[in-house]
């Protein structure tokens, strides 16, 4: 008799467990269904922002680091693919925008380089100007009235009229030591002006979404 009277108890246990294990194949089946749509879109927003942060991408000074000038609708148009609605955003920022996408977004972390721009006249009493690394060239302006009759990056002849040097010229550096002009001859104050453009770097991300 007690056997029988938890027959009733079994059924219901079975019936429970049947449902939920239908229950589960459906979910699965649906989520399955979900990422195979999702992968073309998701495919492609990775290989974009992958593609925009490789070293021989229009926007790079080399792998990760993007150069500030370039972040431009002509040098990303060159770099992504022309059939698919994209949006590219720096920071949360959007720079580029074709369409209007509203499918996965691949991220990357990556290094936004902006060169900047310092002049300074050197004083009445100089031989030697030092300049930081990450400039990776200088232009020296020396007026006709001047003496200076070489100027040496370190130990290298970089400039040299034995009448004088006059004009702008751009003087090539190394981007990783620190380089120091020695100016050989005579000037007076205001007579030469040195300008070099140094390396700002801040971290960022990269987003890229795709697909309608």
């Amino acid at each position: 008799m007690r056997g029988q009277a938890n027959l009733p108890a079994v059924a219901v246990a079975l019936l429970v467990v049947t449902t939920a294990a239908g229950l589960a194949v459906v979910v699965a089946e649906g989520a399955f269904a979900s990422a195979e749509r999702d992968a073309g879109p998701r495919a492609t927003a990775d290989a974009v922002v992958d593609r925009l942060l490789a070293s021989d991408s229009p926007l790079t000074d080399r792998r990760n680091v993007l150069n500030a000038s370039r972040l431009t609708a002509a040098d990303i148009e060159a770099a992504v693919p022309s059939d698919v609605p994209l949006r590219v955003a720096v920071d949360g920022e959007t720079v580029y925008e074709r369409g209007d996408p509203a499918g996965p977004t691949a991220r990357r972390l990556a290094v936004v380089a902006e060169r900047q721009t310092v002049a300074f006249e050197p004083p009445l009493e100089f031989e030697t100007v030092t300049l930081p690394r990450r400039s990776p060239r200088a232009t020296v302006e020396i007026d006709s009235g001047a003496g200076v009759e070489t100027v040496r990056a370190n130990d290298r002849v970089v400039l040299h009229d034995s009448a004088g040097i006059v004009g702008e010229h751009d003087v090539r550096l190394s981007r990783y030591e620190t380089t120091r002009l020695r100016f050989e001859g005579r000037a007076e104050a205001g007579d030469v002006t040195v300008t070099y453009y140094p390396q700002r770097t801040t971290k960022t991300q990269l987003e890229v979404t795709v697909g309608a």
